[in-house]
């Protein structure tokens, strides 16, 4: 079975909630049976197959461009048809876990939560800017909740950079330009170093969701928004923790942050 380009898997060794093993015949038709006795009461078969493929990647330390093994191959093993394994694999998909490529097969994507939060929305149709409202909440609760760790994690250079980013915020909006790009790197360079990579992609998946949302609305209030960025990095630059945490608390106060319906900065 092919696991990866350059990389053989034994037949037969393929791994879900119980392992099947690399015995004979007999042998792996004993594990898979006791597999299948771990389905869920009332799960739907692909379902049950999804959460096999998932275990097998993380068992076998798939990483992303990693080939998974052909649609027959996963059915043979588990002991299910083609149809409800390309099932399966379709939902992976939905996911962004993996991406089926024509004439390649199966490759294992680059974790990314971005298809989560697009599919909360998708999910959401006709009240999408309930939805977004609730992720730019999340998106707050975040921040704030650490502000602090994030404040006793920034260095000198990190102040700067931070600076800088705020500075070419400025130009932009002398130039009458939008500034989100800007506005995202200003707030993910805040948390940079907490070492908390889930942090970052939640943080991160949110700004790309909010990239395109009512930017008309936001663009008669990036003025105020400007001053209440410089009043963050100015209490970074004192070094002033305190400060910092005012400046955060008012920057989320209101806005789109607020959830009252309209973007006014106050």
């Amino acid at each position: 079975v092919l696991l990866a380009e350059g990389r053989e898997c034994p037949p037969g060794d393929f791994r879900g909630d119980r392992s099947l093993g690399r015995g004979d015949a007999g042998q792996g038709q004993k594990h898979n049976t006791e597999a299948r006795m771990n389905k869920k009461i009332g799960e739907k078969l692909y379902s049950w197959v999804f959460r096999q493929i998932r275990a097998y990647i993380l068992q076998n330390n798939l990483q992303p461009g990693d080939l998974l093994p052909t649609e027959q191959a996963l059915a043979d093993m588990l002991e299910v048809s083609r149809n409800v394994v390309r099932e399966a694999i379709k939902s992976m998909e939905l996911l962004g876990m993996v991406s089926a490529q024509p004439g390649r097969g199966t490759i294992l994507m680059k974790f990314s939560l971005d298809f989560v939060f697009q599919n909360v929305i998708f999910a959401a149709a006709g009240e999408e800017d309930s939805a977004i409202s609730e992720m730019l909440d999340i998106r707050k609760r975040l921040e704030l909740g650490y502000m602090r760790q994030a404040f006793s994690t920034l260095e000198a250079g990190d102040i700067a950079r931070i600076r800088k980013i705020l500075e070419s915020i400025k130009q932009q909006w002398k130039d009458h330009q939008f500034f989100h790009a800007d506005d995202k790197d200003f707030h993910m360079a805040i948390f940079s170093k907490t070492g908390n990579q889930t942090l970052m992609n939640m943080m991160e998946a949110i700004w790309d969701v909010d990239a395109n949302f009512k930017t008309e609305e936001k663009f008669k209030h990036l003025e105020e928004t400007i001053i209440k960025h410089e009043n963050i990095v100015r209490a970074l630059e004192a070094g002033n923790e305190e400060a910092f945490e005012a400046a955060m608390m008012a920057h989320f106060a209101s806005g789109k942050y607020s959830r009252k319906g309209n973007f006014e900065e106050i």
